[in-house]
């Protein structure tokens, strides 16, 4: 395996998995307990017109304060299948990682959002550091494993830079290209096999 199967780890779907909700995704694990629960998001499924499906006023009240130069809509990703309601966030702000769950280096799962707002207005940075994501995705015990035997998910180490890319587009591919040997041509094969 290129990477081992554990918290900070991305699956990304591989060419043969059918569940259309997963195809050419990338999903990072934000918590892996091989005899519990095995919970990720998907990091490159934008919201994009699905946004209006959310009461705006919420998510406008949400991302108030913490664009960082980036129009709010863009913050904003469908993460799973499981609990669409449900808001998980992830940031890059080590001043604002106290109350943060650390995902790999550099990155963190939740935490306060008022600290985020303080620390984002005096970042002078214009790369997206905030992502939210409504839904999750999860496993019961034993069933990642299974899927990840039968060619499902390729396992890859996280990358900060592409959860946070702004073009999620292509995340799937560079993450998959990032693997480097056979893997590197299969980041090339297009979705639609005609187009090959």
């Amino acid at each position: 395996m290129p990477a081992p199967l554990q918290t900070g780890t991305f699956l990304i779907s591989s060419i043969g998995l059918e569940d259309p909700t997963f195809t050419r995704t990338v999903i990072l694990l934000l918590k892996h307990h091989p005899e519990e629960v095995t919970l990720g998001v998907i990091i490159n499924r934008p919201l994009g017109e699905h946004l209006k499906m959310y009461p705006s006023d919420e998510l406008k009240n949400l991302a108030n304060g913490l664009e960082s130069g980036r129009q709010s809509s863009g913050m904003f990703y469908r993460g799973g299948p499981v609990e669409p309601s449900s808001l998980i966030f992830l940031h890059r702000i080590i001043s604002a990682s106290e109350d943060s769950t650390c995902i790999v280096e550099g990155l963190y799962a939740g935490g306060d959002l008022d600290l985020l707002r303080t620390n984002m207005a005096v970042i002078d940075d214009n790369i997206p550091l905030l992502r939210f994501y409504l839904g999750f995705a999860n496993w019961a015990p034993g069933q990642l494993e299974n899927e990840i035997s039968v060619g499902a998910w390729i396992l890859c180490p996280a990358n900060v830079d592409l959860v946070f890319s702004e073009e999620p587009d292509i995340v799937w591919q560079k993450a998959l290209h990032s693997l480097g040997g056979k893997y590197a041509p299969m980041s090339f094969i297009p979705e639609d096999p005609r187009l090959n």
